[in-house]
């Protein structure tokens, strides 16, 4: 799996400011066409037959459209720069997990009067996800509980699938 691999479903910040970019964007491509469209109608600059009132209730739909467009597209933009700066918090807080998680955790010490001999694998993964995000949880206060998953899934693969490739690759 890559790193960029979104398991749990969150969203972070950087990628909600990406995806809010990409739609004020949109938007104002759209209004600015629907504007362009609205007022070649409004002069009867484009072929057709057309009656004044039909065509003045179709520029007044489009112009009015676009225009919802274009606001739209500056709330959105505006958007994109807010959570920009909240992403720049967000990517240092994730690097501080990281780097906690592994001068802290550890495979053996997560698996410690947790796991019993008989139990299925996927009964170790979820009591290993929990212990990952109880503590966690306990270390960094206030945390988005989604936020807290997502962190969760990355230190397990961090811990446990680097573990099983580098054991694969001493033998």
């Amino acid at each position: 799996m890559g790193a960029n691999t979104n398991l749990t479903g969150y969203h972070s910040k950087a990628q909600q400011a990406s995806e809010a970019k990409g739609s004020a964007l949109a938007l104002l491509i759209c209004g600015l066409v629907g504007l362009a469209v609205s007022l070649l109608w409004a002069f009867n600059l484009l072929p057709g037959n057309m009656s004044v009132s039909r065509r003045f209730i179709m520029c007044g739909t489009l112009g009015a459209l676009s225009v919802f467009m274009l606001i739209a597209s500056y709330f959105s933009m505006k958007s994109s720069k807010r959570l920009m700066k909240g992403a720049n918090a967000e990517d240092k807080r994730t690097e501080e997990i990281l780097k906690w998680a592994k001068e802290v955790l550890s495979p053996a010490g997560l698996d410690n009067d947790m796991i019993e001999s008989g139990m299925e694998e996927e009964e170790k993964c979820i009591l290993r996800m929990q212990r990952i995000c109880y503590e966690i949880n306990n270390k960094f206060m206030n945390l988005d509980p989604a936020y807290i998953d997502e962190m969760g899934e990355r230190i397990y693969l961090m811990l446990y699938e680097e573990n099983e490739d580098n054991g694969a690759m001493a033998s």
